[in-house]
């Protein structure tokens, strides 16, 4: 116990709780606004397509892999060095494990799709690690001018909630906005417009309600956070594995939803077919929720702990989320490779058990 407070142990603890003191006292984390759908960037639309935050992030990880792939290409050696080394080692590595999985034919046939899917989820992860990747965006105001059914236009203060969810609080009083019928019918117009759009409609506001609070809708924002891209990849999983099952097996693939043989009792058989086919329901399921709900905690945990001490704290954090990022990545690549290999097998009774 005395070594802890003598030498270079004595320094960083001083350190630390020096570190401690000026980031309760002079640096004020403000509440995350932490919102589940992603968000929309204003006048950002592709042919009438709103684009979110979490789709510039993907294009963002696309084009990291593209890039890192064609610079370890660009220059290729007998003795490979640098990032061409790195990524012949990688690819060793995985070669070897996907080639024990599903034999050294099929291995190599998906190997590439084990990779890209691995690389393209690791880079998507990890973005959200970079300082100033969801911190950096357009400051909104807090105020959020609705119009209700009737034309009556009203103004509410979107302040945050538990961790930060915003809601939109109605004034109590029921108090609308003092308008003209022509103002009236020109926010009307415009709410329609932005909803049109996919924005949220800022009209005009009540001075005498305004908080004064803004908010951030930040340019990038982890891919994985939005369950349209999970769902997608996870789609691209099953879909594919049984499209190998059809390719491999023929019509003998569709026995296993039907009839496969596991007792040669029919009835019982017939029960398990349906089981077959919820579970590779359930398969999508579970591929898209367990990388959006890991990938989503893990971006409002780091959201949290800045907010409660900015300095320090967050370090242990993040290296845990740069583990789960990985994690979740390779999970995500090794079962869809698992899901290929099951999909060779029919149960249709000539196979052994």
């Amino acid at each position: 116990m005395r070594k802890l407070f003598q030498g270079t142990n004595l320094i960083v603890l001083i350190a630390v709780l020096t570190a401690i003191v000026i980031s309760v006292l002079f640096i004020k984390v403000p509440m995350p606004t932490i919102q589940l759908p992603a968000e929309k960037i204003p006048g950002l639309n592709i042919g009438g397509f709103a684009v979110t935050n979490t789709f510039l992030a993907t294009l963002l990880a696309d084009i990291t892999v593209l890039i890192i792939g064609f610079l370890a290409v660009r220059k290729m050696k007998d003795i490979p060095s640098g990032l061409q080394n790195l990524f012949e080692t990688v690819y060793e590595i995985f070669d070897n494990m996907v080639v024990d999985i599903a034999g050294k034919e099929n291995g190599r046939k998906w190997l590439n799709m084990f990779l890209t899917i691995l690389l393209f989820l690791l880079f998507a992860n990890w973005y959200e690690l970079i300082p100033g990747f969801d911190s950096i965006g357009i400051i909104e105001p807090l105020e959020v001018t609705y119009v209700e059914s009737g034309g009556t236009v009203k103004t509410g203060s979107a302040k945050g909630t538990y961790l930060g969810l915003p809601s939109i609080l109605r004034p109590a009083d029921g108090q609308s906005i003092a308008l003209t019928p022509e103002q009236q019918e020109a926010a009307l117009h415009e709410a329609e417009e932005a909803e049109a759009r996919g924005d949220v409609y800022h009209g005009p506001h009540d001075p005498e309600h305004a908080s004064g609070g803004y908010t951030l809708l930040p340019f990038f924002r982890a891919a994985a956070t939005d369950l349209n891209l999970t769902i997608a990849l996870a789609l691209i999983s099953v879909i594919v594995s049984q499209a190998i099952g059809l390719r491999r097996l023929k019509g003998t693939y569709l026995r296993r939803f039907v009839v496969p043989y596991y007792t040669g009792n029919k009835l019982i058989d017939g029960f398990v077919g349906i089981l077959e086919f919820i579970s590779e329901i359930a398969k999508i399921i579970s591929l898209a929720f367990r990388l959006f709900g890991n990938i989503f905690a893990g971006q409002v945990l780091l959201f949290v702990m800045a907010f409660l001490l900015a300095l320090l704290l967050p370090l242990p954090f993040m290296g845990l989320e740069l583990f789960v990022g990985f994690m979740q990545a390779f999970v995500f690549a090794i079962l869809t490779v698992i899901f290929f290999e099951q999909a060779t097998h029919s149960h249709a009774g000539g196979e052994h058990h």
